[in-house]
């Protein structure tokens, strides 16, 4: 759908969509508090957490997310990025669904329905990106229209999640005392997931900001290209997770796994590195050639960023929530404060190198954790 909507809209229009996915994106980790990856690791490990307290709790999230949605597009969208009020208010609407999304995920993952996590991915991209083809087939794509589309793939992945969820679990149960453990924990996780969407998403909110959409549509463009190896990568470390929490994996069994996983990611990170600039370009027009300086240093970076998850993976299912903050704070703080210094002047190219050092920075601090984690709690 990027380069769909990328081809049609150009940068200036993708831009505009990849501003709002990003203030969505960025809500929805700090709104859910970390609950959804506390309540996960603590259901999985019968931790005195219930199912459904944990849905009653996400239904009730909904709200103020909601409402700083409503409030960050028009003060920062609409005055900053020159949003109109069909993207303000599907945006608003894809924030509440996103985050939707995204605790129904965990509890899917919760409950061992991991299959059933494939079809909120499937609808997620699927839905979108049919409507996507019909709207630039009638000539009638804009970005309200895909924001809007994008929220409607949100909305039909959660709704799956939650109807496979509440036919296992029952209905969800509001007792806001029963909140307290995976609210407890979940803000020692909220460190590092927040962290974590901030050093993957500030180069964007700034590049929107301060330089224009158009920047910010070619720069989302070689990101998304770099980045599609992590979907497959992010979703085979979820299962690794649980199966620490649960104790079905052993540090004999962890290394041999990961280095097969982490040498097929390196082929497929070498290959968009050196062809994919082209690629894209070729798809989506002349009008991206600039993305071919961005590319191969964002690979570079998304392979330190692989580093990084599977550090974060192993301790968070080992349940060792107070590690998790340390990593995405480093790479966070260093990606924010070194691009409010280039971005201003104009500097993607160098947008793009500090990316890549963040998430270096990121990888030897996981990995740092992660041996503390190991140390500590597993079996051999």
């Amino acid at each position: 759908m990027a380069l769909a909507t990328a081809r049609h809209l150009g940068p200036q229009g993708r831009g505009e969509i990849v501003f709002v996915v990003t203030v969505s994106m960025l809500a929805s980790e700090l709104v859910s508090l970390g609950t959804n990856v506390s309540g996960r690791i603590r259901i999985l490990r019968s931790d005195s957490v219930r199912i459904d307290d944990y849905l009653g709790l996400s239904l009730v999230l909904l709200v103020p997310q909601c409402v700083l949605m409503a409030v960050v597009l028009q003060m920062v969208g609409v005055e900053h990025v020159g949003l109109g009020p069909g993207s303000v208010a599907w945006g608003v609407l894809l924030g509440v669904t996103m985050l939707f999304a995204l605790m129904m995920l965990d509890a899917a993952f919760a409950i061992r329905r991991t299959l059933a996590t494939t079809w909120r991915d499937l609808a997620i991209g699927g839905v979108p990106m049919a409507g996507v083809a019909i709207l630039a087939i009638l000539g009638r794509l804009d970005p309200a229209g895909t924001i809007a589309l994008t929220a409607l793939g949100y909305a039909f992945g959660g709704a799956y999640l939650y109807r496979v969820v509440v036919g296992v679990a029952g209905r969800p149960r509001i007792v806001p005392v029963r909140w307290r453990t995976i609210i407890r924990s979940g803000i020692l996780v909220l460190g590092g997931t927040f962290g974590q969407t901030i050093a993957f998403r500030a180069d964007r909110m700034i590049l929107g900001v301060a330089v224009s959409t158009g920047a910010l549509g070619l720069y989302s463009v070689a990101a998304t290209a770099v980045e599609l190896p992590r979907v497959l990568l992010v979703s085979f470390l979820q299962v690794l997770s649980n199966r620490l929490a649960t104790g079905e994996l052993r540090s004999s069994d962890l290394a041999r796994v990961v280095i097969r996983v982490g040498i097929a990611h390196v082929v497929l990170l070498t290959a968009i590195g050196l062809y994919g600039a082209p690629v894209v370009t070729a798809a989506v027009g002349r009008g991206f050639q600039p993305i071919a300086d961005l590319v191969g240093v964002m690979a570079l970076g998304e392979g330190f960023l692989a580093v990084y998850f599977v550090g974060i993976a192993i301790a968070t299912g080992l349940g060792r929530f107070d590690l998790l903050p340390a990593p995405a704070m480093s790479g966070a703080v260093v990606m924010v404060v070194l691009d409010l210094l280039i971005i201003p002047h104009g500097q993607s190219s160098g947008a793009a190198w500090v990316r890549s050092a963040a998430f270096g920075v990121m990888a030897v601090v996981g990995c740092v954790q992660a041996a503390r984690a190991l140390s500590r709690t597993l079996p051999t």
